[in-house]
Order: structure tokens, then C-alpha cells, then sequence
């Protein structure tokens, strides 16, 4: 359980740091996914960090370009600070979240709803706001991350 609760904490702390500070703290980010993948990662996981990394990087970077949300501060494709987070959100995948890809569906489209109201939260508290409105953008991001996710699991599933 300790393994569990660290790689969640860490993440969360890093999460905090990186939405309310930007991109000053990108540097931590980047030391949490060097001290994770030498650390504390699987046979081969850190293909599929990667691989995880740049989807979401992808991901955030398509949704910027359509505008499904902005940030105050130009920055192409997304901000640093967004980057730092997709450099750390995937540590939790095949760890602090593993027992979502060993569940039912609903399991997954939960997750994607709650990643997107992620956005929300961090739109609240940082530099980040939807020009379609707070509802159709949770949709968006709902579809987007639930897709996310089965793709994860498609993969983590594969590997193991």
C-alpha cells in the first residue's frame, strides 16, 4: 500500500505545484520521472511511459489548437507546466492507478470524467479557460480522456 500512496502523493503534490506555479516547477517534474523510471518502474515500462506521454502531449496540444480551452500565456503547442504534468501523470498509470485497467468499462468512462473535471479544477486555480463553455468542454474532455484511458489499458494489458 505504501508504494501505492507514494506514487498518488507525489503526484498529487507535483500536480498542485505545477498548476499553481507553472512552468518554475517543470525542473520537479522532470526529477520525479527520472527518480520514478530508475526507481520504481517495471521491466520496459518506460516504453510505455513514453508512448503515454507523448499521446497526452498530443492530446492537449489538438485540444488547444481547436480551442476547447486556452492559457493567458502564450506558449505552442501547450505550456510547460502542462507538459511537466503529462511528464508525471503517466508514472501513476501502471501503479497508484493500475486497478483501473483491470476492471469494467464504466471504470473507465468514470476516469475520463473525472480527469476532465480535473481541468476544471484547474482552471479554477490557474492559467487555463474554455471558450465553449465549462460544460460542453467537460464532454470534450470526457470523450477524449475516456479514449485515453482504453487505449492505456489496451496497452497495459498487452504488456502484462
Amino acid at each position: 500500500m505504501w508504494p501505492t500512496v507514494r506514487n498518488l502523493g507525489v503526484f498529487q503534490a507535483l500536480w498542485f505545484l505545477l498548476v499553481l506555479e507553472g512552468d518554475a516547477f517543470f525542473v520537479f517534474a522532470l526529477g520525479w520521472l527520472l527518480l520514478h523510471t530508475v526507481s520504481f518502474c517495471r521491466s520496459g515500462e518506460w516504453r510505455l511511459l513514453a508512448v503515454f506521454t507523448l499521446l497526452g502531449i498530443c492530446m492537449d496540444s489538438l485540444l488547444t489548437a481547436l480551442h476547447v480551452y486556452q492559457f493567458s500565456h502564450s506558449a505552442w503547442p501547450i505550456p510547460l507546466w502542462l507538459v511537466g504534468l503529462w511528464l508525471i501523470f503517466p508514472t501513476t498509470l501502471l501503479h497508484g492507478l493500475r486497478w483501473c485497467w483491470s476492471g469494467q468499462l464504466w471504470i473507465l468512462i468514470a476516469s475520463g470524467l473525472g480527469a476532465a473535471l480535473t481541468y476544471t479544477g484547474g482552471a479554477r486555480l490557474g492559467d487555463l479557460s474554455f471558450p465553449f463553455g465549462e460544460l460542453p468542454t467537460i464532454f470534450i474532455l470526457t470523450a477524449c480522456w475516456t479514449l485515453y484511458f482504453g487505449l492505456v489499458r489496451l496497452m497495459a494489458l498487452q504488456k502484462s
